[in-house]
């Protein structure tokens, strides 16, 4: 019998990914895709790998389910992608992204503490650190957690509960890994590129909240599913008494391939792949409230402890993702039918949620 996996969040853009890799990496290991199927998931992004893993929808904010889970299967290696992760959805009903990113970190890290899994790695993101401010360079392991948006606020406090679990749980090998924003295959074209993307064609023009000018730091998503396979599986060794006061000592590890770049810069680039003139298919629209400005993290602990470095270069990277979305109309056309328009205008809409039908 191969190593087990549990992997959650399974069939969002990231976790997707992850199993897609994971099963060309180790081809005995036996895979446990879980997802509950919420709005950012789609059961078709793991149609490539269905005869290779065992699918299970639940939710891991759920305690009684995921403990079924977890002893029906007994993983050893347990990777939490699960997240409900836009920021303009989590302005409209942040409700959902409480329960699932502090709430379900939390049942996962007691549910692999129970289980004794051999390591659990909670998967965050680099806006826990909020906006970068004017005078710093990148965010580090070690910066405090600044999170000014619902969306972020959420996951820094699934980020606190699985701090507070390295320092209280030492039988607990708990791992977490802070991300730059990813791009790649199979995201929902609700973000920037992919949304780029199926707008033009369908004859429609990029949105652009504000100025454009917001600047993000950008991650081909198979660097950061190599990144975190490398930390799950890396000799690290106990948390030392000193990470209780110096968060750069706890089993945290920054993901980014240090290339920043504007939105209005990236738009650009991807309207020019698709062989256009970006002045005629590019439109500025009404900012979304409290809008992170910039923000950037350094990849040195990763790149220095474990080696790890980004093998996907950025201007190759957004042509073959440009061609993915291109080639995979059907993909895209079909989640655009069931979930309906992805894009938001916040000139026409407050900061609440429509009510239900």
């Amino acid at each position: 019998m191969g190593t087990v996996y549990l992997v959650t969040g399974a069939a969002g853009f990231i976790g997707a990914n992850y199993v897609h890799l994971l099963a060309e990496w180790e081809p005995d290991a036996e895979i446990v895709a879980v997802d509950h199927l919420g709005f950012a998931s789609n059961l078709a992004n793991l149609d490539p790998v269905r005869d290779r893993i065992s699918f299970e929808c639940a939710d891991i904010a759920d305690p009684t389910a995921m403990a079924e889970l977890y002893r029906r299967y007994a993983p050893q290696f347990v990777v939490n992608f699960a997240a409900e992760s836009h920021n303009d959805r989590a302005i409209l009903d942040p409700s959902a992204f409480m329960r699932s990113n502090a709430l379900g970190a939390q049942v996962l890290a007691e549910c692999s503490r129970r289980a004794s899994v051999r390591t659990h790695l909670h998967v965050s993101t680099i806006e826990v650190y909020g906006e970068l401010p004017a005078h710093e360079a990148s965010f580090t392991e070690r910066s405090p957690l600044n999170a000014k948006t619902p969306y972020s606020a959420a996951k820094a406090a699934g980020d606190q509960i699985v701090r507070a679990y390295m320092c209280t749980y030492p039988e607990l090998d708990i791992r977490m890994t802070h991300c730059a924003n990813n791009y790649g295959p199979y995201q929902l074209p609700e973000k920037l590129i992919p949304l780029a993307v199926t707008n033009v064609l369908r004859g429609r023009k990029v949105p652009v909240y504000g100025d454009g000018l917001q600047r993000r730091d950008w991650l081909h998503v198979a660097d950061h599913c190599a990144a975190v396979h490398r930390i799950l599986h890396a000799e690290l060794g106990p948390v030392p008494d000193a990470a209780g006061t110096d968060p750069g000592l706890l089993p945290i590890f920054d993901i980014s391939a240090r290339h920043e770049i504007s939105n209005l810069d990236l738009a650009h680039r991807v309207v020019t792949e698709l062989g256009l003139d970006p002045d005629e298919w590019i439109a500025h629209i009404p900012d979304r409230p409290n809008h992170d400005r910039r923000y950037l993290i350094d990849p040195a602990k990763l790149e220095t402890q474990l080696g790890w470095r980004p093998v996907h270069e950025f201007e190759t990277g957004i042509a073959e993702t440009v061609a993915w979305y291109v080639a995979h109309r059907d993909w895209w056309e079909q989640i655009i039918a069931e979930k309906g328009e992805l894009e938001v205008d916040w000139s026409r809409m407050g900061t609440t949620a429509p009510a239900a039908p």
